[in-house]
């Protein structure tokens, strides 16, 4: 597998072979600024408080570790990487560009960037 590296700026692409490409941070944002709030999706003893408990009808039907799995980890570095390595898209931006480019230059009609 080979790798390679570009410095874009002050930002550092890495490249390992064709599959897997680190991308430099697009916001400058510090990571442990950054909060991840984490919530259940389905909260048993929530529900069990306002007095239904159905906790055991979930275990009987052996879906108590599909639930686990739902409520499981939440892996907050790695989403922090995602989000200061984030781009957005504007749709409208990008057509308001394409018909831009197509009035500049009509034989790029029907023609797409690939």
């Amino acid at each position: 597998m080979s790798e390679s590296s570009s410095t874009q700026g002050n930002a550092i692409q890495v490249s390992y072979g064709d599959s897997y490409i680190i991308k430099p941070r697009t916001i400058s944002l510090v990571k442990k600024d950054l909060k991840v709030l984490v919530e259940s999706p389905v909260d048993f003893a929530s529900i069990k408080r306002n007095g239904v408990d159905i906790i055991l009808y979930m275990v009987n039907q052996e879906l108590d570790g599909f639930f686990k799995m739902l409520n499981g980890p939440s892996y907050r570095e790695l989403i922090k990487d995602l989000w200061v390595r984030a781009e957005l898209y504007d749709e409208d931006a990008a057509k308001l560009e394409e018909w831009q480019k197509i009035e500049e230059n009509p034989s790029l009609k029907g023609k797409t960037m690939s």
